[in-house]
């Protein structure tokens, strides 16, 4: 006797495929991004930790990730403990800007030998994060496509190029490689989608989106922003109640009357799905309830969050349209200000205005999808409208991942909008050839944008390395030598390595007036920390450059220029004393 399975169809074949190229697109933007080095994810690094170490909730705002409920974090801090997770290997960058100078950069951490490979301790508990990151995101690449398959049964096509969008996404790559409960939130707001339209599509009948409970439950403890589905949830119980099939049509007027004779039968499909959700939820919300007076916890967030202090504008919400479009395709860093060229944008925009003109020109034939569509919006619109009521309290809310809970929607709807393009046969190949390329603009986010930023600086020309040594000797710090230095405008050092450093060494750079009086002081890593001292060679050269923060206090005289090297957790002058470069004559 013979077991037969059931084979794959094609486009199970190639959403499965789309599924394993997310899966090495967020892996590469995982390792290759260095840590913390997106959107939040310090801090959410910080909640894991102290979860994993304490084995508790924290009170307060002092861990000021713990606003969020514990899903995601509590699941992270299970996979890092596997290695040992500790937060001390994340050292602050004090040159970092949004928008650099010649003296700043824009990683906001000190990247050094420890996060190296082999990775260990807290850095491999870090990546094991990362990692699980990776696996939500990719599940909810599958979601997607079971959503599409499920909100819009006859278009197939439609449900394959959603997933690939989601697969190819940059900025679902991005988050889906770094510790961010954003991740946990677009999966279950997925599945949650998916499920409300099994059910509608079975006319009703819970078991077949079984799994919505849990989705609902396990929503609302990744993110808040979840809640904004449970009505769509809702609506599409009460719609599948009232949906009678004939042949292929949907005959609302026996089914209204229909829905109001079974109101026992709807009503209790609806317990079933919404008790157990709101008892998985139930501890928590009753926790914050105990400690902050509400269930959401909001007297916790507003002391966690940049409060807005202006009324709400035009202007805001055009700022806020911008934000939400720009870094929904692509926008990398802490705070996701390392941004794609121009170009690449309007390239995005180009596709965005196609597939909605798509959208509204086949919104009006998909009479069989009305229903499916109508819900589709208003998934979509539902976190939308959640997200810009929260943009009336906190500043900071025009980041794309924010609308990760309604993903499937947004990329589902963009997709019926490019598929509707009368393209023929060659429909097809032509999708194929736009996930290529996505994927080609998703590489090029992690190696064109991203690595650049994060780069070396390049080592000082030859011939202002020559003009910039004093007639001095040379001043050796133990493994560094300051082999030159000039100090008309801003103060420029240049730092050599005759041999391979093992520290993370600091400088400290201050300006005293001539009694002694300390007027300015700056302590770094050499390079704007873009490049810490145990990642050089032997031979390195480093331009270290500075610009004077002169205080108001300080007048017309003569101020003294001192350095000394310090290693990273030491104390400036502790056991290399300070030496005199030179004075600074201010005229004014």
């Amino acid at each position: 006797m013979s077991i037969k399975f059931p084979l794959m169809s094609r486009n199970q074949i190639a959403a499965s495929l789309l599924v394993l190229l997310h899966l090495l697109l967020a892996t590469a933007y995982s390792v290759s991004n260095p840590l913390g080095e997106a959107p939040d994810e310090a801090d959410h690094w910080a909640y894991v930790v102290y979860l994993a170490r304490e084995r508790r909730l924290p009170e307060g705002p002092r861990v000021t990730q713990s606003k969020h409920p514990p899903f995601y974090h509590a699941t992270a801090a299970a996979v890092a403990s596997l290695a040992t997770p500790r937060f001390d290997f994340l050292r602050a960058n004090p040159d970092v800007a949004i928008d650099p100078g010649p003296t700043q950069s824009s990683n906001f951490f000190i990247h050094t030998t420890l996060e190296s490979w082999p990775w260990q301790e807290g850095v491999c508990a870090f990546h094991l994060a990362r990692l699980w990151s990776v696996l939500l995101s990719s599940a909810t690449v599958a979601a997607v496509y079971g959503l599409g398959r499920s909100a819009l049964p006859h278009r197939p096509g439609v449900a394959l190029l959603a997933a690939g969008l989601a697969a190819t996404l940059p900025e679902f790559a991005f988050i889906g490689g770094a510790v961010n409960n954003d991740n946990a939130a677009a999966l279950f707001g997925t599945l949650i989608l998916w499920g409300g339209f099994a059910i509608y599509q079975a006319q009703g009948q819970w078991r077949a989106g079984w799994w919505t409970p849990l989705a609902l439950g396990f929503g609302l403890l990744s993110k808040v922003s979840i809640l904004s589905l449970w009505p769509i949830v809702a609506l599409c119980i009460l719609l599948g109640a009232a949906r009678q099939r004939d042949g292929e049509t949907d005959t609302w007027q026996r089914g209204w009357q229909s829905l109001w004779r079974n109101w026992p039968r709807w009503l209790l499909g609806g317990l079933i799905i919404f008790l157990p959700a709101l008892a998985l939820a139930a501890p928590w919300l009753l926790r914050n309830w105990r400690l902050y007076g509400d269930p959401s916890g909001m007297a916790l967030v507003q002391q966690t969050i940049d409060l807005r202090t202006t009324s709400w504008t035009w202007a805001d919400s055009g700022w806020l349209l911008r934000g939400w479009f720009l870094s929904f395709w692509g926008k990398f860093g802490a705070v996701g200000h390392l941004a794609y060229p121009g170009w690449v944008y309007w390239l995005f925009a180009g596709v965005s205005a196609i597939g909605l003109g798509g959208l509204v020109y086949t919104w009006g034939r998909a009479r069989r999808e009305h229903i499916a569509l109508y819900l589709l919006a208003l998934a979509l619109l539902a976190v939308a409208l959640a997200m810009w009521r929260y943009s009336l309290l906190a500043l900071g809310t025009d980041q794309g991942r924010l609308l990760f809970p309604a993903i499937g929607p947004l990329l589902l709807l963009l997709s019926l909008g490019l598929a509707s393009l009368p393209l023929g046969k060659a429909r097809r190949w032509l999708g194929a050839a736009f996930l290529v390329g996505l994927t080609l603009l998703t590489l090029y986010g992690l190696f064109g944008v991203i690595q650049p930023a994060f780069a070396p600086p390049p080592p000082p020309p030859p011939n202002e390395l020559a003009q910039a040594n004093p007639a001095e000797a040379s001043i050796y710090f133990g493994e560094l030598t300051l082999s030159g230095w000039t100090l008309e405008d801003n103060p420029i050092l240049y730092w050599h390595s005759p041999e391979q450093p093992m520290v993370d060494w600091r400088t400290d750079l201050r300006v005293t007036a001539e009694d002694g009086t300390l007027v300015w002081e700056w302590r770094r890593s050499p390079g704007y920390g873009r490049f810490s001292s145990d990642h050089w060679s032997a031979g390195t050269r480093v331009r270290d450059e500075y610009v004077i923060g002169w205080p108001d206090w300080a007048g017309p005289g003569r101020y003294r220029v001192e350095v000394t090297l310090y290693p990273f957790g030491g104390e400036p002058g502790q056991d290399q004393p300070f030496v005199i470069l030179g004075w600074l004559d201010k005229d004014h």
